[in-house]
């Protein structure tokens, strides 16, 4: 790498000694030599070639000194480190040099091992400068992009919205196709909001402080919003209440600010709160006012705690992404607090909630004075859609019984969607996040998982590996719906065991033939495994089965094969099951009951037992028959033909 050095100086000398003592870096490229006789000079040669690296300047030239140089070169290119070169070994000289933005400085006579020294420095710091000031171009670049794409983002929502409130308005629409448009107005208003906080937060880093002008009341107007976010408490069966000792009367404050912070904060708070209470409260402090909203939610881990207001920041990728997947709420509402001058604090507690403190300085003013605007809330906040529980009971499986499908996802509209589009071919049932999905599998043992990627306690990879590796489980597909579309993701999610994996945005018609294809997939191995025991020509061996458990299930039967006693009990406790995981696990396998598959088993060893030569009496006893009357009698009606007839075809 070359470093390319400007030397400033009036006299000859002093370019001849450098080139003579560092001859060999110059020869070989590592340093290239630019020379100025005055200060004009060296300005005008670092305009025309802004690849020098580092300034070497005296500080006694005639003309233009080298202070004076120095401060030019400050503030025209602060990224060209200047070390100063004097004579003077006056430290008050060098303190001004220092002062003025010198990145170090070297006294005659000039030792030049410290003076090699000093240039490695330089290049380096000044190779350090331009990747920054790279970087924050492409980060600019990055801004106008995000900002531009946000301008076009709003009027294809724009063509969105108006529509659907244009069907809204028909009285005669029918309440499945109303609920479904009503969906379609909330996320896409869900998407007018993040845009609307990106603008802001790009604002906000070039406004000046502008005047305040609404009056109102503000305890009042705070109330107002809170009442608003009412519907959204009852539907979770949360208590919100609002508490002020704040005086009523006019005050003066940015009603659009306050309302925003407030609306984050309260969305927030009742996104991550399942039971409980949101608590707001408004009260005079010293510095003016403080506002406070405290939940009992699922609180912030301590490591994560000082990074909340951070923008994009997404918190523990388990509990915070799917309810604040971008990250820009708390920094909006930072910002918005610091502009007015205030300050925010978090304290929180895993588990036992969240209290965010905003404190701001509030202006009071005459009852008598005029407003000029009057302050009133402008938010809409939509009411979330109302949770569908999940179906209680297990049914008992037959062959004209629906599959089970489990949909595994935190996203309560898309999660009550994707319930009323499969619940015309499937039986359904639904978990909110990773750790219940894995309960609801484990009680009811479903024909197939469907399942979220960014989840509390269980994300979607943990979901699946644990299905994966419990033998109750294991034989149930899975299919991994995720926004992460990067091939990392899908092959990390192929590599734990996920049958499928679709991104979201996902079709609708793709995901019914996936789980169509995976169905039929299961039927056919339940189909392969009844005809090993139904087809007495078969001689494939019974411990060929491609099944672990089903493998393990045969073994437990022959170590007692000719027990009559052998019940189901006993295999659930052999196999460390309840009798209802057993019953669900052998009925999800072969469409059979334990005690069904027990019998057909027995009679499948009965076929091997002939062929060797045993008679039908004796085979009877051998594979747990009491009776051989009964025995024969059983064997004709599975098989279509008495032991003996098979003895001898």
């Amino acid at each position: 790498m070359t470093t390319k050095i400007l030397l400033v100086d009036d006299e000859a000398d002093w370019e001849a000694l450098f080139r003579q003592r560092f001859r060999q870096l110059i020869v070989t490229g590592t340093y290239q030599v630019v020379v100025a006789q005055n200060g004009p000079q060296a300005l005008s040669l670092l305009q025309e070639q802004p690849e020098i690296d580092l300034v070497l300047a005296d500080i006694n030239m005639p003309g233009m000194d080298g202070l004076t140089l120095l401060e030019h070169i400050t503030t025209s290119h602060p990224q060209v480190p200047t070390v100063m070169v004097t004579a003077y070994g006056d430290m008050s000289i060098i303190r001004a040099a220092m002062n003025r933005g010198a990145f170090d400085f070297i006294t005659k006579p000039i030792d030049f091992a410290d003076l090699q020294a000093t240039i490695d420095k330089a290049q380096r710091y000044a190779q350090q400068l331009r990747q920054a000031q790279a970087l924050k171009t492409l980060n600019a670049m990055k801004t106008r992009f995000f900002v531009n794409m946000t301008h076009e983002l709003r009027a294809p929502l724009s063509l969105i919205l108006t529509p659907v409130d244009q069907l809204l308005e028909q009285a005669a629409l029918p309440p499945s196709q109303q609920e479904r448009l009503l969906s379609i107005r909330r996320n896409a208003q869900q998407l007018l909001r993040l845009i609307n906080q990106l603008m802001d937060l790009h604002q906000l880093e070039d406004q000046p402080l502008e005047d305040v002008h609404e009056v109102g009341d503000l305890p009042d107007f705070l109330g107002q919003i809170v009442d608003l976010f009412r519907p959204s408490a009852e539907i979770k069966r949360l208590i919100l209440s609002y508490h002020t000792d704040l005086p009523t009367g006019n005050y003066r404050f940015d009603a659009g600010k306050w309302e925003t912070i407030l609306y984050n904060l309260l969305t927030n708070a009742i996104r991550f709160t399942s039971v409980g209470s949101v608590t707001v409260t408004l009260y005079e402090s010293t510095q003016g006012v403080r506002l406070v909203v405290q939940d009992t939610g699922i609180g912030i881990t301590a490591h994560k705690l000082p990074h909340v207001f951070d923008p994009y920041y997404q918190g523990d990728n388990q509990r915070i992404r799917a309810n604040d997947p971008t990250g820009l709420s708390l920094a909006l509402v930072q910002a918005l607090t610091q502009r007015m001058g205030g300050h925010i604090q978090v304290s929180s507690q895993v588990e036992v909630g969240t209290e965010f403190s905003v404190e701001l300085p509030l202006h009071r003013i005459g009852d008598s004075q005029p407003a000029q605007v009057q302050a009133t809330p402008s938010l809409v906040v939509e009411s979330p859609a109302l949770p569908q529980l999940p179906s209680g009971h297990s049914v008992e499986v037959g062959p004209d019984v629906p599959p089970l499908i489990l949909v595994v996802e935190e996203n309560t509209e898309l999660r009550e969607y994707m319930v009323a589009e499969l619940t015309t071919l499937y039986r359904v049932r639904t978990a909110s996040n990773g750790y219940q999905g894995w309960v609801v599998a484990k009680e009811e043992l479903p024909d197939l998982v469907i399942t979220d990627l960014m989840m509390a306690r269980l994300n979607g990879y943990e979901l699946i590996e644990r299905l994966k590796a419990d033998p109750v489980t294991d034989h149930i597909p899975t299919v991994l719906l995720t926004a992460s579309a990067d091939e990392a993701s899908r092959l990390k999610g192929l590599a734990v065991g996920a049958d499928e994996y679709l991104t979201k945005p996902f079709h609708l018609g793709e995901l019914r033939l996936r789980l169509r294809n995976l169905l039929d997939r299961q039927q056919r191995l339940r189909d392969h495994y009844r005809h090993q025991l139904a087809q007495p020509t078969d001689s494939t061996s019974l411990q060929a089965v491609g099944d672990q458990f089903l493998r393990r299930f045969y073994g437990l039967i022959d170590q007692r094969l000719d027990d009559s006693t052998l019940s189901v009990e006993w295999l659930a406790e052999e196999l460390a099951l309840s009798r209802k995981a057993l019953y669900l696990k052998i009925q999800s396998l072969t469409q059979l009951s334990p005690i069904e598959l027990i019998r057909q088993y027995r009679l499948r060893k009965a076929i091997d037992l002939l062929r060797a030569g045993h008679g039908a009496s004796e085979t009877a006893y051998l594979v747990g028959f009491d009776s051989p009357s009964y025995f024969t009698k059983v064997f004709r009606e599975f098989y279509q033909q008495t032991p003996s007839a098979f003895i001898k075809g």
